[in-house]
């Protein structure tokens, strides 16, 4: 292959990448402002349990079965994980949860796709702080 046509294949590849949408954010961002309600460690990794409440699903808890999957760091990794939620009116929802998490300092930040029982799906960007229990957590919907 000359190099005039590697060139053009990059290019036209790149070109097709950057304006590829892999995923589309639509709707409204659901927030959740929670703390840490325990933290379990195991020999492979641990286990974090957190307490929200938020307008749209209400009181939610959540579990983080956090994995060291990669043996090149100790500071990222994977997860998977529950949320149930009960709303004001009773209503009650529930989710799968699985994604990556990376750690800095007493700061973990954990990336999720989240399976609702009400058909939502979500791309869930979470900031933990150890020092503080506080937990941040930003819902996109698909």
């Amino acid at each position: 292959m000359t190099v005039s046509i590697k060139i053009a294949f990059v290019s036209f590849f790149l070109t097709v990448s950057c304006i590829a949408r892999a995923f589309d954010v639509t709707g409204e961002e659901v927030g959740l402002n929670g703390s840490i309600t325990s933290i379990s460690l195991t020999d492979i990794g641990g286990i974090i349990n957190v307490v929200s409440d938020n307008d749209k699903y209400g009181k939610t808890w959540l579990t983080y079965n956090i994995k060291l999957s990669n043996p090149n760091s100790q500071d990222q990794g994977s997860f998977n994980g529950r949320a149930t939620a009960i709303n004001t009116d009773g209503t009650r929802a529930s989710a799968t949860r699985q994604g990556v998490w990376t750690r800095n300092g007493h700061i973990y930040s954990f990336m999720s796709l989240d399976d609702v029982s009400d058909g939502n799906q979500y791309l869930c960007i979470t900031e933990m702080n150890l020092m503080t229990d506080k937990v941040e957590m930003r819902f996109y919907p698909k």
